[in-house]
Formats: structure tokens, C-alpha cells, sequence
């Protein structure tokens, strides 16, 4: 009995690392917990509320995933996925940057963002819309870059890049609106941290639209404005910039980006929820854990590419 009970507790271990430690849903295999995953799941575990993480080295493929396939709330993380649409209508000749757009009472709302404080006509491109909804994360430019775009097409477009789970459910502050079931669990949207690394990969290797349209969107992800979560503890590594967008709910923080280093890219997504702390400062629970997480994953890595470069 002892020896089957023991089987037992290995057997319940293994399984329990296959879904903790499992790596991303586009075809890479499950790997058992190392050493650096058993130090995700620890930082994880000290911040007291739920936490998805997912990470890859682009220069040498090496993956992590923390519970990296749950569906998770994307606040304005989804804002990546409404930019990537806007792209590519651009590319298709629907729309242009430099198109004008005017804003509406309905896209006036509250919340994170600049518009809301200005006149209502001030003379706004698409373009302009784009960028204030990415650096800013301003709610009411991203219901004016939405409703250009239509949400039933940036819905298809990430079905269509593989991205299984990302769902934009409707309008900033206008989600009781939606139809879907599924907005009242999530939100806005929804995602999951393979979905968004899959996607931000897709950029960074100019996998989708043109080189010069990934370019122009890192560009644009690069003046991101907030940088608590996966910047905060990693400005003194050297050579080391983000590109990335974040996202803010009373009990969510998220990050999702990347980690631009001297030998090469490392693409990372965060989602911390059901926070305990609903403070809103820079050091909120949510921020600190994912600041964590996204420096111990570059001091991971980075050694391990500093040492494959001199080998070479």
C-alpha cells in the first residue's frame, strides 16, 4: 500500500506540472518543471491572487509557460489585437493612417486615456487614434479605432493567425452590450498568455502584413507610457528596451511585449487577476509580480545567450 500511494503522489506531481508548466499551444511538446519554472511557480504563488506567464527566447527557442493556456481577462492588452486589424485593413486599402476620424458620444469614455479631457473635435487621424489607444491605453481612441475597424473582423483576423482564444467582446465601458455569454466572465476580451506571445512572434519576425508594418507597430509599442509591470526591474540591464502593451482592472494587471536585448528578442505575456490588492499605484500587487516574473526570465535567459554567443 505504502509503494501505491507513493505512485500515486508522483503520478497527481507529474500531472500537475504537465498543466503548470506546459508550453505553448502551437505544437511544442509538455515538459516537466525545471528549475527556472519552479521559480516562476514560487514568484506566482507569493502574490496572492491567479497568475498566467508564458515566455520565449526568439533567438534560441526555449519556452515557459505558466498556466499559460487559461483563458484570462485581457483588459486593454486587447488593444494589440484591434492595432493588428487596423494593419491590415491598411494594407488591404480599406483605410488609411493618415484618414481623418471623428470621435462620437458613444467612444467619449471614461477611464485611462486623454480624449476624454479634450475638445470633441480636435481633429484626430486614424493614426493618431491608433497611437494614443497603444501608448495612453486611451479607452475613448480605442472605441473610435474599434468602430472603424468592426469588432466581427478582429475577432476573425486572430482566428485566422492562429490565435484560438482571443476574443474582443465589445466597446470600452460599453461590454454590458454584448451579446456574448462569454463578456460577463471576461470583459472586454479575452486571451491567453500563448495566444498573445503567438501574436506579438508573428510581429516581432515579421511573420504577418510587411516588414515596414511590424516595424511601425513595435515603433508604436515602444513609446509605451507605462512601464510598472515587465519594465520596472529590468532598466538596469544593458541594452535592454520594451515594446509592449499593458492592461488595468481593479483586480487585473497585465503585460504583454517584448524584451529587445543585445543578443536577441524575448517575448513574454503576463496576466495577473483576482488580486487581492485593488490599490491603484505603481506598486499594486498585480505590477510587482509581473515585474518579477519578466526579470527573472531575463536573468534566465540572458546568460544562457551571452555564453551560446562566445561559444560561437
Amino acid at each position: 500500500m505504502r509503494h501505491v500511494s507513493g505512485f500515486h503522489s508522483r503520478f497527481a506531481i507529474l500531472c500537475a506540472s504537465i498543466l503548470i508548466f506546459g508550453t505553448f499551444a502551437q505544437g511544442a511538446p509538455q515538459r516537466n518543471p525545471t528549475p527556472f519554472g519552479r521559480q516562476l511557480a514560487a514568484i506566482a504563488s507569493r502574490f496572492g491572487g491567479k497568475v498566467t506567464f508564458a515566455a520565449v527566447d526568439l533567438k534560441t527557442g526555449e519556452r515557459f509557460g505558466l498556466a499559460a493556456k487559461r483563458p484570462v481577462p485581457t483588459a486593454s492588452v486587447i488593444k494589440l489585437p484591434v492595432m493588428v486589424e487596423a494593419f491590415y485593413q491598411m494594407q488591404e486599402g480599406k483605410l488609411k493612417w493618415s484618414q481623418p476620424v471623428k470621435e462620437t458620444k458613444f467612444d467619449r469614455v471614461r477611464g485611462s486615456g486623454i480624449l476624454q479631457d479634450l475638445h470633441q473635435q480636435i481633429g484626430l487621424t486614424l493614426g493618431d487614434a491608433i497611437t494614443l489607444m497603444i501608448d495612453l491605453s486611451d479607452n475613448t481612441a480605442a472605441n473610435i479605432v474599434i468602430r472603424t475597424v468592426g469588432i466581427n473582423a478582429v475577432n476573425a483576423r486572430m482566428l485566422q493567425l492562429g490565435l484560438k482564444h482571443t476574443k474582443l467582446f465589445g466597446y470600452v465601458f460599453h461590454e454590458g452590450e454584448s451579446p456574448d455569454p462569454e463578456a460577463k466572465k471576461f470583459g472586454l476580451g479575452e486571451t491567453t498568455a500563448d495566444d498573445m506571445v503567438h501574436l506579438l512572434t508573428l510581429i516581432r519576425q515579421h511573420h504577418i502584413l510587411t516588414p515596414a508594418a511590424c516595424n511601425h507597430m513595435l515603433e508604436i509599442l515602444g513609446k509605451q507610457r507605462a512601464l510598472d509591470a515587465f519594465p520596472r526591474y529590468t532598466s538596469d540591464i544593458p541594452g535592454v528596451t520594451w515594446e509592449h502593451k499593458t492592461g488595468a482592472l481593479n483586480a487585473v494587471r497585465n503585460d504583454v511585449g517584448i524584451a529587445e536585448t543585445p543578443v536577441g528578442p524575448i517575448v513574454m505575456a503576463g496576466f495577473a487577476y483576482d488580486s487581492p490588492d485593488h490599490q491603484w499605484t505603481a506598486d499594486n500587487a498585480a505590477l510587482l509580480v509581473l515585474a518579477r516574473l519578466a526579470r527573472a526570465t531575463l536573468d534566465h535567459f540572458l546568460p544562457a545567450q551571452a555564453s551560446a554567443k562566445a561559444a560561437n
